[in-house]
């Protein structure tokens, strides 16, 4: 790390991440009393709305944070990565895609802890102290700590992670009550194990994260998604249900405030935010493929994939998550890439839709960058870009006749050209805000009809999905008295963390520093 001459001033940070917490709710929620441990950060410091990478890559906002570089810098924007070398979708591999969080290189000359920062590689021996995994919604590998005896501490403490897989697909409301109580007892036992190494191991830097809100926020946010009815009971129960996990969050949050004393800087944040599941990936692949064909018939499927799905169709989404939540990180994802990309002939496929959860991504095939490239760069690849974005504007709703598509982007018309723009998709296109569980079908007067998979429900198993606004509060110690920027973003954090402990800013960040 390039640190620099360090600053007179040095304080210590503790740096809490509430993952996807939605602030129109967080703010309501402190109006209304139920989280007074952030109003009281808030109303003795400083607060602010944070722009996000989310607005377009809703996976990227957590690398984006932990580098202080942009996507097209980072490259990762999804669990999942295309690799064009390997014409598939894997976990990245730190060999592929190096990210070093800027704590691990803080390691050098500060005292760091960290704890389930989302979408990270293993720590190796860093000189810090890291947990990875252990309660996160987002991971890249099995939970791990550094050092490695720590996992057996942790574990032996404190259980098995607490979070499990998400369930993609319609649960009762028994289970969404389970969701609920899981969310409530991760954010407890996450500020547990936190408050058990602030007590343990010396620090200047502490980053925590808090998933609970993540998943309520998926699977809580509205009662769309729910399978059959709920007993009396249950529907009163689950009316709050999203608020008593963030309430939960706001007590833990209390106690490692308390516990990190006067002296330390605060800053709670969330990086993206969530809001009702507007999300039409499911039909994306159908979409594209009617227009690639100008027909509007459905696109022609392999004999043998066709089964396949039928067969799948046809099996519980029940016992298929059950199933595939026991398999191995390698083989749950050549299940989702199989159904994905499975039947695709990469000879005569131009362009074909990228795994997802709420923006759609399109990737051409373009020679030269894929091993099976077909398109040529230039006029041919701009030619059907353009046809691509042109073609899906056509649908619409069946009965309000809302267009489907609100914006279709590139990469080039949102980031500078970086080192990893060659693995951004070639368009990301941003859904209608309307809620997509209203659809019975989608309809253009070029290319037909498409029926919506489970009228009246999503087929995701997600009431919620992903908003780019975070936030911001910044409380205790001296610094918390106002920002010094009309903009923050997410990226400015990292840099306000090197500018808290007295370190210069490393000259790759693209953030400035918001105190």
């Amino acid at each position: 790390m390039k640190s620099g001459t360090e600053q007179k001033t040095r304080r210590r940070v503790l740096m809490i991440g509430l993952d996807a917490a939605e602030i129109t709710l967080v703010e309501q929620w402190m109006g209304e009393g139920a989280m007074p441990h952030l109003r009281a950060l808030r109303e003795g410091g400083a607060f602010a709305r944070l722009e996000s990478t989310a607005t377009w890559l809703v996976g990227s906002p957590w690398p984006s944070f932990y580098t202080g570089t942009t996507p097209s810098e980072h490259g990762l924007y999804h669990y999942l990565q295309w690799r064009p070398d390997l014409m598939a979708a894997v976990r990245p591999a730190p060999d592929w895609l190096p990210l070093q969080p800027f704590w691990r290189e803080l390691a050098a000359c500060r005292q760091v802890v960290a704890i389930d920062v989302p979408l990270t590689y293993a720590p190796r021996d860093f000189g810090g102290v890291e947990v990875c995994g252990w309660a996160t919604h987002e991971t890249l590998q099995a939970p791990c700590t550094t050092p490695q005896s720590l996992m057996a501490r942790v574990v032996g403490e404190f259980g098995a992670p607490p979070l499990g897989n998400e369930q993609a697909r319609l649960l009762s409301a028994g289970e969404l009550l389970e969701i609920r109580d899981q969310c409530i007892r991760s954010a407890g036992l996450s500020a547990s194990l936190a408050l058990e190494l602030m007590r343990w191991q010396p620090w200047d830097l502490f980053i925590v994260c808090l998933a609970a809100t993540h998943r309520a926020g998926h699977q809580l946010w509205d009662l769309s998604n729910m399978a059959g009815q709920a007993e009396a009971q249950q529907a009163e129960q689950l009316g709050d249900a999203l608020k008593r996990v963030y309430a939960a969050c706001d007590e833990a949050v209390g106690s490692l405030v308390r516990e990190a004393g006067s002296d330390v800087v605060i800053m709670v944040f969330s990086l993206h935010g969530m809001g009702v599941n507007v999300s039409r990936v499911e039909l994306l692949g159908e979409m594209l493929a009617r227009v690639l064909a100008d027909r509007s018939g459905p696109r022609s499927r392999r004999w043998g994939n066709d089964l396949l799905e039928r067969l799948r169709a046809m099996t519980p989404s029940r016992l298929r998550s059950s199933v595939k939540g026991r398999l191995p990180y390698g083989w749950q994802d050549r299940l989702t890439q199989f159904w994905r990309t499975g039947g695709l002939d990469w000879d005569t496929t131009r362009a074909f839709a990228q795994f997802s959860d709420l923006d759609g991504y399109i990737r051409v095939n373009l020679r030269g960058r894929e091993s099976a490239g077909i398109v040529e760069p230039g006029a041919e690849y701009e030619k059907l870009c353009a046809r691509i974005a042109e073609g899906l504007a056509t649908f619409a709703d069946d009965r309000s006749g809302e267009p489907l598509v609100q914006s279709i982007a590139r990469p080039d018309d949102l980031y500078a050209h970086g080192r990893r723009t060659p693995y951004l998709p070639d368009l990301m296109v941003r859904w209608s805000d309307q809620p997509a569980v209203g659809h019975r079908a989608i309809v253009s007067p070029r290319y037909g009809s498409i029926a919506w998979p489970t009228p009246g429900r999503h087929p995701q198993g997600r009431s919620g999905n992903h908003r780019p606004d975070g936030f911001l509060i910044v409380g205790g110690g001296s610094a918390a008295a106002r920002l010094g920027v009309s903009d923050p973003h997410i990226l400015d954090l990292a840099p306000t963390a090197y500018q808290l402990l007295g370190l210069t800013i490393p000259p790759q960040m693209h953030g400035r520093p918001l105190l």
